[in-house]
């Protein structure tokens, strides 16, 4: 048996792939502690994990890419959690963190305690092989490619950005002594033992630049039982059957925090075609949406138990909302709006399991492309096809085995 500390940051999504490890190393024998944000407490509850509180400020949910990175990048806070992490980790085996798990990574350096990396996304592992569009520089990506230019070019300006961005965190470590002049988005995060990336090989292979021991496991799936009942899922179910199948409405990232105009645009989509919605918001927001009867509001429901229900998800490109969109069999309608949302949706258009609506709304445009999307029989029968591969990958066991085969 191993001790494992776990070190997540961010929201559901970006910590739901290291639960389902977590629960599953728990299932295999290992003692496991989660240092996570206090809202991640009901996910360590249903697994039986220890929760250990970093307490920094959340990152705000709306604003401009580079005030939520600063907020997360706040040098005080990155300087208590390393304080919170220092003794825990001392009597780990393994350290397993995320790709916001900064504080983990200079605890790491500071005390040597072994290290595996989890990536929520793509995004994360850059290749110049299968170049990622990047937040704030995917129009100009658009454009390039338009003319022929190579999309990897933009890999050295991205990097270059995000290490400006990161100048407090490099200070830190500097103040630290562990300034190992790697940069602290990528390489400093990376492992020389393990790298995890619990995305399914559907969207995409491994890549020759990929850092070393780098294991693309499939989705790693993370079923929580905290959020929604059935009541609601009873009731959701009626109004899907009450009539042709709906679309469901699922912003997601910044766009969950004030998503109004994105839902508001999906229901004008949805209407233009002659089809209902199921929309998801805080029940805060419920008053605000678009009104009538071809409209369901509902609080947040577990995906696996929600997608099924619709004849589509338009959603903000989440890897874990996609993923479990392709689990169900249903294609993407996708908006992306910040951080690796842009890459992840030309993942689903390059596999064919969505399509991708432009930033500037217009009704007749979503339509034409919501339309396209529902009436497509071979994009239709293609997810039928990959859904029951999708449901079959068990990521959560790939990665356990990987990091028992290091302590």
């Amino acid at each position: 048996m191993a001790n494992i500390l776990i070190v997540g940051k961010g929201g559901f999504g970006d910590l739901f792939p290291l639960f389902a490890i977590a629960e599953e190393l728990i299932r295999r024998g290992h003692a496991v502690r989660v240092a996570a944000e206090p809202h991640h407490a009901a996910a360590c509850a249903q697994i039986g994990a220890a929760h250990r509180v970093l307490d920094s400020a959340a990152p705000p949910r709306a604003g401009s890419l580079r005030a939520q990175l600063a907020a997360t990048l706040d040098p005080s806070a990155l300087a208590t959690e390393v304080r919170t992490l220092e003794p825990l980790a001392r009597g780990a085996d393994l350290m397993l963190g995320n790709q916001l798990a900064y504080a983990g990574a200079i605890v790491r350096d500071l005390l040597g305690t072994p290290w595996a990396f989890c990536a929520a996304s793509p995004l994360a592992l850059p290749s110049r092989f299968d170049a990622p569009l990047w937040p704030y520089l995917h129009p100009l990506q658009r454009a390039a490619a338009a003319i022929g230019l190579p999309q990897a070019a933009f890999i050295g300006p991205a990097r270059a950005a995000t290490r400006a961005l990161m100048r407090a965190q490099t200070r830190l470590r500097r103040e630290l002594g562990v300034d190992t002049h790697a940069h602290p988005r990528f390489e400093a995060l990376y492992s020389q033992r393990l790298n995890l990336l619990p995305v399914s090989p559907l969207l995409l292979q491994p890549q020759p630049d990929w850092p070393a021991h780098t294991r693309l496991s499939g989705f790693a799936w993370f079923e929580s039982t905290f959020l929604g009942d059935q009541r609601l899922a009873d009731e959701l179910a009626a109004f899907a059957a009450a009539g042709a199948p709906p679309v469901v409405l699922a912003p997601g990232g910044s766009a969950r925090g004030d998503p109004l105009r994105f839902l508001e645009r999906g229901v004008a989509a949805c209407r233009a075609v002659g089809r209902r919605a199921i929309v998801v918001a805080a029940p805060r927001l419920h008053a605000a949406l678009p009104a009538g009867d071809d409209v369901r509001p509902t609080g947040y429901l577990p995906y696996a138990r929600l997608f099924g229900l619709g004849a589509a998800v338009l959603h903000s490109g989440g890897i874990g909302t996609l993923g479990w969109a392709m689990r169900a069999g249903v294609p993407s309608l996708l908006l992306p709006g910040d951080w690796d949302q842009y890459d992840n949706a030309r993942l689903a258009q390059r596999a064919g399991v969505g399509a991708v609506l432009g930033k500037r709304a217009d009704t007749a445009c979503d339509a034409a492309v919501l339309d396209a999307l529902l009436g497509d029989d071979a994009l239709h029968q293609r997810l039928r096809r990959l859904a029951p591969q999708v449901a079959a990958e068990n990521g959560a066991a790939v990665a356990c085995d990987a990091i028992e085969a290091i302590i």
